[in-house]
């Protein structure tokens, strides 16, 4: 019997929101999982089933049957989508906001997301998305340990959980 630890296999996503950043994780060599995917931009949307991401014809349809989603909308939209999106989301999924806000826009959010069972996670994208899958992450908040190993499956190769506490990645990040 082998001590090794089989990899997680790559896990069911869906992306809220998919302008650059979710653009440039969708064509990195590497990316797994089978990703689902919603932006309030038709055009966008369209651009999904040309990455290979599945395209839902709404929020709800994206979001339905998804444990594990990242929210990349623009920084302006952060609140708003955790407002928005919220009541559709599964009993115990995992909100990875990647959004750059402040750790108090961050905190709201996360109070909004575990209202209704979910599961926050603040991610601090340290680095321009051109990086790709390589792109440090900063991962905190009380989820940030089943975050993890989830957004390496997805194929992320330098994330780091820095706390619990939600707003600290960002916190990390504004400082930086």
């Amino acid at each position: 019997m082998s001590d090794s630890i089989a990899p997680l296999s790559a896990p069911r996503v869906a992306l809220i929101g998919f302008g650059e950043a979710g653009e440039t994780f969708a064509r990195a060599n590497g990316w797994r999982g089978e990703t689902r995917g919603w932006d309030v931009v038709p055009d966008r949307r369209a651009l999904m089933g040309e990455l290979g991401v599945e395209t839902a014809e709404s929020a709800a349809e994206a979001l339905d049957d998804r444990a594990f989603l990242l929210s990349l909308v623009t920084a302006d939209q952060a609140l708003d989508a955790a407002c928005t999106y919220a009541q559709l989301l599964p009993e115990g999924a995992l909100w990875c906001d990647m959004n750059s806000v402040s750790p108090d826009t961050k905190r709201q959010a996360a109070t909004v997301i575990e209202a209704v069972g979910g599961r926050y996670v603040d991610v601090a994208v340290m680095a321009p998305v051109e990086k790709g899958l390589a792109v440090p992450l900063l991962v905190s908040g009380p989820h940030a340990l089943a975050a993890q190993p989830l957004l390496e499956a997805l194929g992320f190769t330098d994330v780091r959980v820095v706390g619990d506490e939600v707003g600290r990645a960002s916190a990390i990040k504004m400082i930086r």
